[in-house]
């Protein structure tokens, strides 16, 4: 094709056909004009789709990571209820009419059973309130958030920071029942399951002998009473979390589907 305009071109300037050869000469710029253009429109497209693309894999990403915090808040939504129940339990046999500082004593023996969802493992220490933002944070990082409609980029902005807000005040109160439930029990000997004992009952009975009651009885009292309201409190911020996260989902769903 190249020669076959050469030979064109030649032929005119042979012929002293200046006129036809300017004409012919604009003619084959506009050629080259239209083709670069054509060129630039494709490679336009091509670069559209593999953003279309990276932005469906981002979209999905997202869900796969909030569908995994809507599994973490409802765990947690339920321990911190579970443990509510087991104070309300407690309190219902100590408002008992019948019950007395025996009945008292006789629950703290055997508090860690209430307290604690497992033998071994504490319930304040076992909750991790932070959220799966890896996909949101590659996008922030790799600068591919522009990819991103403005409207669904200053969406997840708000819903992260919103949630950032939300891990801290809930780590607070993991703290704040950590730190009662440490002083508490540095107060008793502390029991385990059968197999974990040190002592035999004769001698783990006899521990007990030494324990300053007035101080344990208040101790625990108090644990029982800041545990419920820190659990109404993680109630409620894993309440929103919760709503706020199936918000998110649902507009990305939504994005995905007019995308497709």
């Amino acid at each position: 094709m190249i020669k076959f305009f050469r030979k064109i071109r030649q032929q005119l300037l042979t012929e002293n056909k200046f006129s036809k050869y300017l004409i012919y000469a604009i003619g084959e710029i506009v050629l080259l004009v239209i083709g670069i253009l054509i060129a630039l429109q494709i490679n336009n497209q091509n670069e559209d789709r593999k953003n279309q693309k990276l932005v469906t894999i981002y979209k999905s990403g997202l869900i796969k990571d909030l569908s995994l915090d809507i599994e973490h808040f409802t765990a947690h939504l339920s321990l911190a209820n579970e443990e509510n129940q087991r104070i309300d339990s407690i309190r219902t046999i100590l408002k008992n009419p019948t019950a007395n500082i025996d009945t008292l004593n006789d629950i703290i023996k055997n508090s860690l059973t209430f307290i604690r969802r497992l033998p071994y493992l504490m319930l304040a220490t076992s909750e991790d309130p932070n959220t799966n933002d890896n996909t949101f944070l590659a996008l922030q990082n790799s600068g591919q958030i522009t990819l991103l409609d403005n409207e669904l980029q200053e969406a997840l902005g708000i819903f992260y920071g919103k949630h950032r807000k939300y891990t801290f005040l809930i780590k607070e109160i993991m703290s704040n029942k950590n730190e009662i439930y440490l002083d508490y029990i540095g107060l008793i000997p502390l029991n385990t399951t059968k197999e974990l004992k040190v002592v035999n009952p004769k001698l783990y009975d006899q521990l007990w002998d030494n324990v300053d009651w007035d101080k344990v009885q208040i101790k625990f009292v108090a644990l029982l009473d800041t545990y419920y309201e820190l659990n109404l409190k993680n109630d409620f911020l894993n309440s929103i979390r919760l709503t706020k996260t199936n918000e998110i989902i649902t507009l990305l769903k939504a994005d995905l589907e007019h995308d497709n």
